[in-house]
């Protein structure tokens, strides 16, 4: 039975188990205690107003009776005796479908039905998950081939349950074997099998070498007869027409398959290598002047064919040119392995062709953090994608998954040691991302340096020196400093000191407070240079734009005005502090105006005679 279905009754089971303990507990009214018993058990049902539908649902329909009771016939596996009596019936029906001409739709779902319940009755635990289908069928034909040759005890010499249990009580082993033979059934102790008699792991290593050692001995019941041939070296019905006109030496066996077999399943591989070529080719020649997202995305479609090829690779080879055994499972491996790399491929991709489609938004230019931040959150989610696909392939291909883990754990450990600096440098870097200290196209202050970021990378941060010069600041170092963000302050503040002479009379001080206050006010803003100066984009600005483009706004604030104040008396001077903040903190634009202040300043002090 697949994985799939086991979780599907587990969930079914789960859901009635619920919906019964709710109707338990919301009808207590329902309940009664048998007098005989003492136990308690809920009432009769009413079938009054279910009447016609049970009586329809009672009536016979001897047309579909067999095939329907041969569909749901179930692996029974209570005892030894059931065991072996469950797997003739099974096995002999099996035989009887693939000795058909043709198939029907009932025939393909009789098949499948009796290729999950072959898996129940061998001990299959150490086998891989993709593999056990296969494997339990080819070792049932294997199985029944000896079984037929080497016979079998009356049924009533088979123990059933009840023998068993008594055996084991005993102290026996909870196993029985056939006669002399190395076959053995013996009971599972745990796992979904748990309670149940199947043949043993050691019974399903070596029951194709027994065959083989019996081969040529004569068959004591011929209902199965050639039962090898007709499931390893016969194919379906739908190419038995074909096959049959094939010359004779290509019907000749060769590993469990025929000569035409393996062609089949070597040009089958060939092409599907070409198909993939040939694919790649077009979408790059097609791609080629697109746009790098665009041709990034078109480009997906080739792993995601590679994982519908590799599905398909296996429907026909195992389906319909029934390649079986040893074989069969060296193709599911290699199957499985292109299915495992294009899977990785097409999540990697699809991670990078995100991150540029993030990249490319206008919310990108705007916060480039965030984005750092979601671009940073895209490709830990691709890499722990990755890792599930390979943990699960690996597992579905046989590998433990609890060695898997163990060697990874170990592989972890070496790699961290190994790059501990680098991985220092990357939570560093999400650090940074999460706490934004400062943000692209800032302007900061750290370790002595000062610039404007150009990049937050995952391993160092880039930062534009006011020289020109490019500094690269491990991350590890710099989410550990002090980090002086000069662009998120609110204005830039400016201080200044005007020293009079010591003899200057108190009036002149006075008009001099008065002439700063009227160069700083609002209405002192439009006033006339001589000479170019560069604007604050860094073009140097023609004659007709002489008279100055910055006013005193930018330094006149409800909460922040200018202050002008006669703070000192020194031994030989006098001082006037001026202090007025700048906003909004455009560097460039802020020494354009305080080029503009300290004209007028000088202008107006010479023209009063300060």
């Amino acid at each position: 039975m697949s994985i799939r279905k086991r979780l599907l009754r587990l969930v079914l089971a789960l859901f009635v188990v619920v919906l019964g303990t709710g109707a338990f507990a919301q009808s207590p009214s329902s309940e009664r205690v048998d007098s005989d018993t003492g136990v308690l058990s809920a009432a009769s049902e009413n079938p009054h107003d279910l009447k016609t539908i049970l009586d329809q649902l009672a009536q016979p329909d001897e047309e579909n009776r067999q095939p329907l009771e041969e569909l749901l016939e179930p692996a029974n596996t209570n005892s030894p005796r059931d065991t072996i009596v469950s797997f003739v019936k099974l096995t002999q029906r099996y035989y009887d479908l693939l000795r058909q001409n043709a198939y029907t739709a009932e025939d393909d779902a009789e098949l499948q039905h009796l290729y999950d319940e072959m898996q129940w009755f061998f001990d299959l635990r150490d086998v891989a998950p993709s593999l056990r289908q296969d494997v339990a069928v080819s070792s049932a034909v294997y199985l029944r081939e000896v079984i037929d040759r080497i016979g079998l005890p009356q049924v009533d010499q088979i123990p059933d349950r009840k023998q068993m249990l008594a055996a084991i009580g005993e102290g026996d082993p909870p196993a029985w074997k056939i006669g002399n033979s190395p076959l053995v059934i013996t009971r599972i102790d745990e796992g979904p099998n748990q309670g149940k008699y199947v043949f043993s792991a050691e019974t399903l290593e070596s029951v194709e070498d027994l065959f083989w050692q019996l081969r040529s001995f004569p068959y004591r019941s011929s209902a199965a007869e050639n039962f090898y041939e007709a499931s390893f070296l016969t194919p379906r019905p739908t190419l038995q027409a074909w096959s049959d006109s094939l010359p004779a030496w290509m019907h000749k066996g060769f590993l469990g398959q025929t000569i035409w077999q393996w062609m089949a399943m070597v040009l089958l591989f060939a092409i599907a290598a070409l198909l993939i070529w040939l694919l790649s080719s077009v979408l790059k020649q097609i791609s080629r002047n697109a746009q790098p997202l665009l041709r990034n995305a078109i480009l997906l479609l080739v792993p995601l064919f590679v994982v519908v090829e590799s599905y398909v690779l296996y429907d026909l080879l195992g389906d319909k040119i029934f390649i079986t055994g040893l074989v069969f499972q060296t193709a599911v491996y290699i199957i499985y392995g292109m299915a495992l790399v294009a899977g990785v491929v097409f999540i990697f991709s699809l991670g990078t062709v995100l991150i540029e489609l993030v990249a490319s938004t206008k919310r990108a230019k705007h916060r480039p953090s965030d984005m750092h931040l979601l671009i940073l959150g895209i490709r830990v989610a691709s890499i722990v994608a990755i890792i599930v696909v390979v943990l699960q392939g690996m597992y579905l291909m046989g590998f433990s998954l609890a060695t898997i883990l163990a060697g990874a754990g170990v592989t972890g450990l070496a790699i961290a040691l190994a790059a501990q600096n680098t991985l220092r440098n990357i939570f560093g870097s999400l650090m940074l991302l999460l706490d934004k200290p400062f943000k692209v196209g800032q302007r900061i202050k750290i370790k002595g340096y000062e610039g404007v970021v150009e990049d937050i990378g995952m391993r160092s941060t880039r930062l534009r020196l006011l020289s020109g010069h490019l500094v690269s600041i491990p991350n590890e170092n710099l989410a550990g400093l002090d980090i002086e963000n000069v662009d998120m302050r609110p204005a830039i503040q400016r201080t200044i000191n005007l020293p009079l002479p010591y003899d200057t009379a108190l009036e002149k001080v006075q008009r001099a407070i008065t002439i700063l206050h009227e160069i700083l006010s609002v209405s002192g803003s439009a006033v006339t240079t001589t000479g170019d100066r560069p604007s604050p984009q860094g073009k140097p600005l023609g004659r007709e734009d002489r008279t100055l483009q910055h006013s005193n706004e930018a330094i006149n604030h409800p909460e922040h005005p200018p202050r002008v104040f006669f703070n000192e008396i020194n031994p030989d001077s006098l001082n006037i502090i001026v202090t007025y903040w700048y906003s909004p903190p455009d560097h460039y634009a802020y020494l354009d105006h305080c080029q503009m202040i300290n004209h007028e300043i000088i202008r107006r002090f010479r023209e009063e005679g300060l």
